[in-house]
């Protein structure tokens, strides 16, 4: 099988402060296990990674050169971002095997306008956006797709319906991977939609008013409840007794 070099260092695992440095140096902290290889702890450029995880190449056959030495052949098996930033953080690399099949995720893409939406007035909802096959390393697909086009409405249409060659589905046979739904049920998804934001209009303003006869505000410092103080009730006509 055909591999593309990947230059790689190993590094003692320990300390954040190690992994933080070698981020801003560039670098990213990984590791390389698999079946028959004891875990070894690598760092890679951040740059490199880069032109391996650009669309398409999710699963690039990878050799890494590991302190000069090649003969590790390997895939990107997994890796986390920073939640902010989105920069990679850490990455596993998995060896592979060429004669041992491999389970991984790969996306699903659904092209086309499909008749059903078109001229049916249907609904089109994409429910699955990737799916999980077990495949040999060379015959990992860089997705799953589908001309739509010819769908009607009142489809549903499920992960076992895909025509995959050479790899297997790993996923759930009955996974739904897109719904096109009739124009009558579509119409009613839209009218049920519309109600409830027109209830949740309605409620705001109702909330903010008072219910008619509620009770006046009590005095300041009085009990909640409290009604207005007799003292309060009597002196104005006590002042104008005075004149």
């Amino acid at each position: 099988m055909e591999l593309t070099t990947l230059k790689a260092t190993s590094r003692v695992s320990g300390s954040s402060r190690g992994t933080g440095r070698l981020r801003k140096e560039g670098m990213i902290p990984g590791v390389y296990y698999g079946k028959g290889q004891e875990a070894v702890s690598i760092s890679v450029s951040a740059v490199d990674i880069s032109k391996v995880l650009v669309p398409g190449k999710r699963y690039t056959l990878l050799d890494l050169e590991i302190d000069g030495k090649k003969g590790n052949p390997a895939v990107i098996y997994s890796y986390q971002k920073d939640s902010i930033s989105l920069k990679i953080e850490h990455i596993d690399f998995l060896k592979i095997d060429a004669t041992q099949p491999l389970m991984v995720r790969v996306p699903v893409i659904l092209k086309g306008l499909p008749v059903g939406v078109k001229n049916e007035g249907g609904l089109f909802s994409q429910i699955a956006h990737y799916l999980k096959v077990s495949a040999l390393p060379e015959k990992i697909p860089t997705n799953i797709s589908l001309d739509v086009t010819d769908f009607h409405a009142g489809t549903t249409f499920y992960a076992k319906e895909f025509k995959l060659e050479g790899i297997e589905l790993a996923s759930p046979a009955r996974t739904v991977v897109f719904t096109i739904s009739t124009k009558a049920k579509a119409a009613k998804e839209a009218a049920a939609a519309e109600a409830l934001l027109a209830s949740a209009a309605a409620a705001a303003p109702a909330a903010a008013t008072p219910a008619e006869g509620a009770a006046a505000p009590a005095a300041p410092g009085a009990a909640p409840g409290a009604a207005p103080a007799a003292g309060d009730a009597k002196a104005a006509p006590a002042a104008e007794a005075k004149k």
